[in-house]
């Protein structure tokens, strides 16, 4: 029963018997005197002199991963799990020693493996269950080993927030609150499969309306419990291993824009892990959603479980702006010459606002190129990444005319467009082309009466892109035109005064919603001011 070596069993049967030697006793003399120190340490709890020395001497046999575990830290370890105090329930003496003797998987899952106190507590349950055990208990090992798993502190931890804040930026860089539950949703369900993340996050952060707050303890509680997972292998789940109520949790809480004391010690006290039985209690959507969504990361292993997390710790970033941020708007009167200095700027450069300026932009050019009598648009305003799948639309922005079975969709795309970006954009092109014929367009007429002309917008591009495709027997032809081209082609097309007024619309109005950040509406400053590097 104690963590050796799986080859030591000769080694200290030897040691043992020198040992044994050393005392005046024979071998078989020794092993009665060990086997009513074992029965006197069961019954009364105390370790003879003879027993405590002898434990010693075997566990100098340990595996390298408990070099650090001799007789006193055993019995150290011992005496804690007995003793019933925080966390540790207060073990009887035969599951304390069945425990300890895990103690070097213990060491291997939290040093390699990056295991946390609760997920080894789950893994030992599940392959005996008389092990059925706390976290507290596994952390009383851990701690001995100087192997707790403990969270960061102080700059540790606002790494972790800047490093989320910027993969928020990345992920939605104008999104909407609808937009960006549908970004995460589909980012999520690479990982998650055959659950509904759309409809789990749209119940924690409503869309439905500007005035529709969402859950912030719920939210509160999801953060705490997606940030263990950077770090561990943890169960989503669980709240207390980390101490919430610390000072990475109360860091954490402080970030939002809500005044409700402690959420996981006001909404699950004395819970240890986020389940059915809990939402039940609590009643709401929300709640249920919440334990559903931990409940579908917790399934998955613990590299994509991280990197699902990192996705939805984003997301709660960009909940927290979207309702907190106080937009400093533009205050620009449209003119001939400012479009000129916007339009000229983006055929020479990207803007680096990760494609918000050149979305709005090409908006306005293609609603003077492309918004004819008959021809209706889809997707104009819509967020960089909105998904093309989710809002049902051929490409980031897309005019129909039903009466001559027709569509335009444009994809614009800042710096290189290379074939195998275009590949990927036929495949997810394909899936939306389905999808149209299945709501509507097959009942009107046979697919190949359709046709789909696809105009994809960059500064630069390859050579060897494809010109022409067959998807669901629709027929589809690539179009592929810089900035330049295609302001010629909206010029074309149009008189002064309705530039000016698309421009006023589709450009200035859109960069003044509450969804683009500030550092986009600094930089179009400063690009139709002239002031740009």
């Amino acid at each position: 029963m104690l963590p050796l070596k799986r080859t030591a069993h000769d080694d200290v049967v030897a040691a043992l018997a020198d040992f044994g030697r050393i005392k005046g006793l024979s071998p078989e003399d020794l092993a009665l005197v060990l086997q009513e120190g074992l029965e006197a340490w069961e019954l009364s709890g105390n370790v003879g002199d003879v027993l405590r020395d002898a434990l010693n001497v075997a566990l100098r046999s340990t595996p390298d991963v408990l070099e650090r575990v001799d007789g006193p830290a055993y019995l150290r370890m011992y005496t804690r799990l007995r003793t019933r105090s925080g966390d540790v329930a207060g073990l009887t003496h035969s599951l304390a020693r069945d425990l300890l003797s895990r103690s070097a998987l213990i060491a291997h899952l939290l040093k390699e493996e990056r295991l946390s106190c609760s997920q080894i507590a789950r893994l030992l349950a599940s392959t005996d269950t008389k092990l059925d055990v706390s976290y507290g208990s596994i952390a009383v090992v851990a701690r001995e080993l100087g192997m707790l798993p403990e969270l960061p502190r102080g700059s540790g931890y606002e790494d972790l927030w800047n490093r989320d804040r910027d993969l928020s930026l990345h992920l939605f860089p104008d999104s909407s609150v609808e937009e960006t539950n549908q970004i995460a949703a589909e980012a999520v369900e690479a990982w998650v499969q055959e659950v509904d993340v759309l409809n789990l996050l749209g119940c924690l952060n409503p869309f439905q309306s500007e005035a529709a707050e969402p859950s912030w303890p719920y939210l509160q509680i999801l953060h705490w419990c997606l940030t263990p997972l950077e770090y561990f292998d943890h169960p989503a789940s669980y709240l207390y291993e980390f101490k919430p109520r610390g000072q990475a949790g109360e860091t954490l809480f402080r970030n939002y824009p809500a005044v409700t004391g402690n959420p996981v010690l006001n909404n699950a006290k004395a819970v240890e892990t986020l389940n059915q039985t809990w939402s039940r209690n609590r009643g709401g959507e929300d709640a249920h959603a919440l334990v559903a969504l931990l409940g579908a990361l917790e399934a998955i292993p613990a590299v994509p479980r991280r990197e699902a997390a990192r996705v939805v710790r984003a997301w709660l970033w960009r909940v927290i702006e979207l309702r907190t941020i106080e937009p400093n708007l533009l205050e620009s009167t449209p003119t001939q010459a400012g479009i000129d200095l916007v339009t000229n700027f983006i055929t020479a450069h990207e803007t680096n606002t990760q494609g918000v300026i050149e979305q709005r932009v090409v908006d306005y050019l293609s609603y003077l190129s492309f918004g004819w009598p008959g021809w209706r648009p889809r997707g104009l305003g819509d967020g960089v990444n909105a998904s093309n799948f989710s809002r049902h639309k051929l490409g980031d922005v897309e005019f129909t005319n039903v009466d001559e079975r027709s569509a335009i969709a444009l994809e614009a795309h800042g710096g290189h467009l290379s074939a195998t970006y275009v590949r990927s954009h036929q495949k997810s092109l394909a899936r939306i082309v389905d999808q149209r014929l299945e709501e509507s367009w097959a009942n009107l007429d046979d697919p190949s009466n359709w046709n789909i002309r696809v105009i994809f917008v960059a500064h630069s591009r390859s050579t060897d892109l494809p010109l022409f495709d067959v998807l669901h027997g629709v027929p589809v032809t690539y179009e592929y035109l810089n900035y330049a081209q295609l302001i010629d082609m909206a010029n074309a097309e149009s008189a002064e005064h309705d530039r000016i007024a698309a421009f006023e619309v589709h450009v200035l109005d859109a960069m003044n919603r509450r969804t683009v950040r500030e550092s986009a509406r600094q930089r179009f400053r400063e690009i139709l001011s002239g002031e740009y590097p």
